[in-house]
């Protein structure tokens, strides 16, 4: 097996990777099997992300065309009061879509287009007057969660905890070492479980199907 040193390492990775999986003089191998710990469960985590974003946009679309209008992205409503920095966004989206496909967008393509921060941003509380507090509003995003729990307030934390997690896999950070990190990935992968199965029974069977982060989770807790 070829053995690396940390100088190879920081040539391979660069020396601000390797901070956070270890110090001056600790042995490459163990840095080597931390980076790759972190890498694997990155992975096990892509499952749970998938299904949860790909349902919390579309949910989320119908929850404003059964309050506003269909197609609500090509013709934004005055008075969901977007941000002139998400109308931008959305426009740059149209203008790139266009230049790439030589046609305009449906609105399923805008759908698909615009990032995971667009869509969590939605359950800032500056909407509740405009989203949130109308009726059924978060009864048509998450059907299936207990009543109680059917607020704002209860989902925008778990969806900000799915979103940090999200955003450090994306960009090839660590999710995992500390204490710390160890509690907030279980935390946002439990929470990508829990709002799955509130929007849709089905797709947390889908989910199961491919799911491997409990399996991934435990091997390393027990090699640590």
């Amino acid at each position: 097996m070829t053995t690396l040193t940390i100088e190879e390492l920081r040539v391979i990775l660069s020396k601000e990777r390797l901070v956070p999986y270890g110090e001056n003089g600790d042995d490459p191998q163990f840095i080597i099997k931390k980076y790759n710990d972190n890498v694997l469960l990155s992975e096990a985590m892509y499952p749970a992300l998938h299904y949860f974003e790909v349902l919390l946009r579309n949910h989320i679309n119908l929850a404003i065309e059964k309050l506003f209008y269909e197609d609500w992205l090509l013709n934004v409503p005055r008075t969901l009061l977007l941000s002139p920095k998400d109308k931008s966004k959305i426009n740059e989206i149209k203008d790139q879509f266009l230049k790439e496909k030589k046609r305009e967008p449906t609105h399923p393509d805008l759908i698909s287009r615009l990032g995971f921060g667009f869509w969590c941003a939605l359950f800032h509380k500056r909407f509740d007057p405009i989203l949130w507090h109308r009726k059924n509003a978060l009864r048509y995003i998450f059907p299936n969660l207990r009543r109680e729990n059917q607020t704002r307030r209860y989902v925008e934390p778990k969806i900000l905890k799915i979103k940090k997690i999200r955003n450090r896999i994306a960009h090839h950070e660590r999710i995992w070492g500390g204490n710390e990190d160890t509690y907030q990935v279980y935390a946002a992968y439990e929470g990508c479980v829990e709002l799955i199965q509130a929007m849709s029974n089905g797709s947390l069977h889908l989910l199961k199907m491919a799911d491997r982060f409990s399996e991934v989770y435990d091997k390393i807790i027990s090699e640590t």
